[in-house]
């Protein structure tokens, strides 16, 4: 079963999304939240989270995709957006999923892909997640700037602004980033943590799941390297070993 939905942050602007439910919902299901990269969306690239999310129900796991403030059908332009403001925004969608019926609020997840992994690691141990999955994440928020810089374009009507892949990013967005520390989060997690990466990364360097690996607390966590992948795992072979590790650890661990 599938639901559109639509929340308010902490500033009161609506956040939009889909539920995924197991089809029996005798008693309540664990769950997860999926947190989408920068310039992505509930969707994301091929479709994984909306995959990743029908298998997870097919397991019996209820799953919460959503839009960012300034992303996808969310209220907001993606020029107001700040890496602080997607962290409090994922922290509502929690709280908000875990009231949802047949929702066991003890027992939700958390699913990010690159800066959506920054997010999880952050907020991890704050919302209490019972277990992480970090696709591709960012370690090192700071290294954004740089990105950005040179990928992208300044925009002379918006002082420090840039603009990729269509977007206005602000030089708020950019210089607020590198003072976001997800390794000194995953310090404090204490829960079971997959850690999976694209071998051939051209966005965030193989290196970063190995900084998230030896920075997380919990004993209970593993870390798989997909060869020759890209940043967002685009074929069927590599989008599969994704979906299912990342179900089964799910499975196992929620």
């Amino acid at each position: 079963m599938e639901s559109g939905v639509q929340f308010r942050n902490r500033r009161g602007k609506w956040l939009r999304g889909m539920i995924h439910r197991p089809t029996a919902l005798s008693r309540r299901v664990p769950g997860v939240v999926f947190l989408h990269g920068f310039t992505g969306d509930r969707m994301e690239s091929h479709w994984i989270f909306i995959k990743c999310a029908r298998a997870l129900a097919q397991a019996g796991i209820a799953a919460l995709r959503f839009d960012f403030y300034g992303s996808g059908e969310s209220e907001g332009e993606f020029r107001e957006a700040t890496l602080q403001g997607e962290i409090a925004d994922a922290r509502d969608a929690v709280e908000f999923f875990q009231r949802q019926r047949g929702i066991d609020p003890e027992r939700v997840g958390l699913c990010g892909l690159s800066l959506g992994g920054c997010v999880g690691a952050c907020i991890a141990r704050r919302v209490r997640a019972k277990a992480l999955v970090l696709w591709s994440a960012v370690a090192h928020p700071a290294v954004l700037r740089a990105l950005a810089l040179e990928r992208a374009r300044p925009l002379p009507n918006a002082p420090g602004a840039v603009e990729y892949d269509a977007r206005e990013v602000s030089a708020r967005f950019l210089a607020n980033a590198a003072i976001i520390e997800p390794l000194k989060s995953m310090g404090r997690f204490r829960r079971p943590t997959l850690i999976i990466h694209a071998g051939k990364d051209e966005s965030v360097p193989v290196s970063q799941a190995e900084d998230f690996f030896q920075a997380a607390a919990t004993h209970i966590k593993e870390k798989l390297v997909i060869p020759g992948a890209d940043h967002t795992f685009t074929s069927l072979a590599w989008e599969r070993e994704v979906i299912a590790r990342t179900v089964e650890w799910f499975r196992l661990h929620l």
